[in-house]
Parts: C-alpha cells; sequence; structure tokens
C-alpha cells in the first residue's frame, strides 16, 4: 500500500497485489456516483474496493494497471488532471528525480523500476 496526503485534504491511495496495482484520488471535488464508477474497476481489485480504510467512497478518481495491461486505466479518464499523479502520468525516472529532490537522499532506481512495472520485490 502507499498514500499521501498533501495537507489541504487531497489523497491517494495506492494498493499493489498479485493482480496488480488500483488506487484512488481525493482532489478537490468529490465524485458524485463513485459506486457506479467504483463498479468498473476490474473485479480483481476486490479486495482494494471493499477495504474501508481506503475511504473509496470519498473519491474524484479511480486508477488501476493489471500486471498485463501496457498502460494506466482511469475514470473518469483524465490522468493528467491530477497533480498528485505525476509518477502516473511520466514514468519511474520522473518519480525518482522528484524523489530525490524532495526527500534529499538517493533511491535506489532498480527497485523504483519494479515497483512502476508492478514487479514481485525480492
Amino acid at each position: 500500500m502507499a498514500s499521501m496526503r498533501d495537507g489541504s485534504g487531497n489523497e491517494y491511495f495506492l494498493h499493489f497485489s498479485t493482480s496488480g496495482v488500483v488506487g484512488k484520488v481525493l482532489y478537490g471535488k468529490k465524485l458524485e456516483e463513485t459506486s457506479l464508477l467504483l463498479a468498473s474497476v476490474p473485479s480483481c481489485f476486490s479486495s482494494f474496493k471493499n477495504e474501508a480504510a481506503f475511504s473509496v467512497d470519498k473519491a474524484s478518481f479511480y486508477f488501476w494497471k493489471k500486471h498485463e495491461d501496457e498502460n494506466w486505466s482511469a475514470l473518469p479518464n483524465d490522468l493528467e488532471a491530477y497533480p498528485l499523479l505525476g509518477f502516473l502520468v511520466g514514468d519511474g525516472s520522473y518519480y525518482h528525480q522528484w524523489a530525490e529532490n524532495y526527500y534529499e537522499n538517493t533511491i535506489d532506481s532498480v527497485v523504483l523500476e519494479k515497483v512502476f512495472n508492478t514487479l514481485h520485490i525480492d
């Protein structure tokens, strides 16, 4: 699991599983019909969809990538509209540079790429 809150009420949650990665964003305004959109998230992510800690009913956006998928899927379909998800619009190198600057620390790019590619980390 990974999460981030920006201190202004915006947040994201990501859930890593054997199926891939799924997440939600709350950014500004909550979706009116979250249950309808959440129902469209693949059933292989049911553990995310049913986890109360992720507050999936309070979302502006859902996104996922199954292991076999080449690209991210999103509902509504506009990844660029959510600044907290810049690392999804870019790639691992985008996040690697951001994280090293932000945390003022060296980040292992091999491990980071495994996370971005949703591979198993040994």
